[in-house]
């Protein structure tokens, strides 16, 4: 593990897999959730594969605006020029990163649901402070390799984010849907057992291999088909988030059937689970504040 450079505001630190270089070099970015550390998304992923890899850090909430494209050159740009094969790799935050900063090193890109939370267009209250110093991603440099994007085309926040702000910066692109994975789309992959040949694969051919996306029988395809219908058709959204709770009980889910038995009118089985998450130990059962605030604003008892 050799620190490659390190700031108050990210931190990027170079790990190999071997005693010699790996043919393929992977720059990883973390979404996010993520914090300053040595290590952290996609790290241990490559190593076990054999890559030779950079994990790329972020101040918590910064979203690597204090990361300038000069700066990440300089710190990567020595090591990067070692390798024949460059990959930027990230989900969300770092797939928005991978693309932001592949180019400057003219990177092979796989990203996932690429996103900056702080984009103006999101209004997303939690970043209203947050001073967007990046340049606007079609205005920075660009990698000679086609991008690969995979996302949720039922999602449609991720799916606008693509179709505009991604496909303006790079209008030649590789779709790969995956249908009710959600945005976090690597987690539908992972729990069906596809996302690691894809990447690797990819890794090591620069081609996406034929795959059967996540369907009937797996939770957050479920859990999705229930969100995407909970606005549509509340009586087929309880039947999917159901199914989507019998497989993995998530609070998320616990939430949304709240939510959907209330707009079904069924407020005898709203009640129910309220009192199921009343004094519960168990995360799965827990409340959101906003389905806090509806449960009263129905008349029932939180």
């Amino acid at each position: 593990m050799k620190n490659l450079n390190k700031s108050r505001d990210y931190e990027i630190t170079l790990h190999q897999a071997g005693d010699a270089p790996s043919k393929t070099l992977v720059v990883t970015f973390g979404g996010q959730p993520s914090d300053l550390g040595s290590e952290g998304f996609g790290t241990d992923f490559c190593l076990l594969g054999g890559y030779d890899t950079i994990y790329v850090a972020q101040r918590y909430t910064t979203q690597y605006q204090g990361l300038s494209l000069e700066e990440f050159v300089a710190s990567v740009g020595p090591v990067v020029e070692s390798y024949t094969d460059i990959v930027c790799y990230g989900p969300s935050l770092g797939g928005y990163a991978s693309l932001y900063y592949g180019g400057s090193i003219d990177a092979r890109i796989i990203v996932a649901a690429p996103m900056l939370p702080a984009w103006p267009h999101l209004k997303n209250k939690s970043y209203a402070d947050l001073e967007v110093t990046h340049f606007p991603l079609h205005d920075v440099p660009k990698s000679s390799h086609t991008p690969v994007v995979i996302y949720d085309p039922m999602a449609g926040t991720d799916k606008a984010n693509i179709d505009t702000i991604v496909q303006a910066a790079y209008p030649t692109l590789t779709r790969v849907e995956v249908p009710f994975a959600g945005h976090p789309v690597l987690i539908a992959l992972a729990q069906a057992k596809i996302l690691r040949p894809l990447i690797y694969h990819f890794f090591a051919t620069n081609e996406v291999m034929p795959f059967e996306p996540p369907a009937e029988g797996t939770p957050i395809w479920h859990r999705e088909r229930g969100r995407y219908y909970l606005n549509r058709d509340p009586e087929t959204a309880k039947i999917e988030l159901e199914k989507s709770m019998d497989l993995q009980a998530t609070r998320s889910v616990f939430n949304l059937l709240i939510r959907c038995n209330i707009d079904l009118g069924d407020l005898a089985a709203a009640q129910k689970r309220l009192n199921e998450a009343c004094g519960s130990a168990d995360k799965a059962h827990q409340l959101f504040t906003p389905i806090q605030k509806l449960a009263q604003q129905a008349g029932l008892t939180v």
